[in-house]
């Protein structure tokens, strides 16, 4: 896969090209491939968010599936804190045995390393990519009053008025903010960036109308959208949302290339043998085809996105390279 070039490119699209020929490489492993390894000793799930929150939840059901699969018990173990990097970081440090696995995200695995100079671990270094699992795009939303109905007309707006748009976001560095600055450079325009400490205070201001524009997620954004306080433009994915079908991307709308989405995925720790690797994929292909495993993820606003090993790989390097481009030249700093 290859990253996409400076100034021009985007996220590699999760195209259902590129998911069918993952996912069809994946069903066809051979009988003696599914059963080269399987685990002599309790697995463990390293979440790097609290308990309770849709990711966890969503791990906690894939544990409980893997389970009677793998022949011992697999477990959740909870490593907050610093937007995910404690838990990977604890994560890249466990034996390479398979029994331990850690629920990668897209802002500890492919921004944070961007971000921090002294980040304790390197994704791409010290971890074995193991599958995409699912992903979920944002909305970039208006003021319900703010004169903007689509991509073009907010291209058009802010050229005439350079700097003159104020974009809300959760605070510097988060995928939100990003969002908005991969815009602006793929776009040429300029966009005055207002950070908060969190969506709750941003949203509160968008819709208040102290700012014009944001980027956030679906959870955050649907109660608002359908209520008529916010104005939703576009989705950040390559494809429509079948949860916004309406809602017509950032890249049809003139701005080709653009597709950013947020996604989970299972990692073990550098230097996983590739059989254990292998073995953990097809167990979340097979999880992945389940329908109840599938209603769930869509009642969190998540679409199965699977990716097999190598495509996965392929995928978080792209995306390393394209999120550090966006950050040098924003020159994004954490506060």
């Amino acid at each position: 896969m290859t990253p996409p070039a400076p100034g021009s490119a985007a996220l590699t699209p999760l195209s259902r090209r590129t998911l069918l020929a993952a996912s069809v490489a994946a069903v066809a492993l051979p009988a003696s491939a599914q059963e080269a390894w399987s685990p002599t000793s309790p697995v463990r799930i390293i979440v790097p968010s609290p308990p309770g929150e849709v990711a966890d939840l969503l791990m906690r059901m894939l544990a409980e599936r893997l389970q009677p699969a793998l022949g011992q018990p697999v477990v959740v173990e909870n490593r907050p804190g610093a937007g995910g990097t404690v838990g990977m970081e604890y994560a890249a440090n466990q034996p390479a045995d398979g029994t331990a696995a850690v629920m990668g995200g897209k802002w500890p695995t492919t921004i944070a390393p961007s971000l921090h100079p002294h980040l304790g671990y390197d994704p791409l270094r010290d971890m074995t990519p193991i599958a995409l699992i699912a992903s979920v795009p944002q909305l970039f939303v208006v003021n319900k009053d703010f004169p903007v109905n689509a991509i073009g007309e907010l291209v058009a707006r802010a050229r005439a008025n350079p700097g003159a748009i104020f974009y809300a976001s959760p605070g510097n560095g988060t995928t939100q903010h990003l969002n908005m600055e991969l815009f602006a450079s793929m776009t040429g325009v300029q966009l005055t960036h207002v950070p908060y400490r969190g969506s709750g205070p941003a949203l509160a201001d968008l819709i208040a109308g102290q700012v014009s524009l944001m980027s956030d997620t679906l959870a955050a954004l649907t109660g608002p959208v359908r209520g008529g306080q916010l104005r939703a433009i576009a989705v950040t994915s390559a494809e429509r949302s079948p949860f916004f079908p309406d809602v017509p991307t950032v890249a049809e709308q003139h701005v080709p290339g653009y597709a950013s989405v947020d996604w989970i995925g299972l990692l073990g720790p550098r230097d996983l043998p590739d059989p254990i690797a292998a073995r953990f994929e097809q167990e979340v292909a097979r999880i992945l085809r389940q329908a109840q495993i599938r209603q769930r993820l869509a009642e969190a606003a998540f679409t199965p996105s699977f990716l097999d090993r190598r495509a996965f790989a392929d995928f978080i390097a792209s995306e390393t390279t394209t999120w550090r481009e966006v950050v040098q030249k924003a020159g994004v700093r954490l506060d």
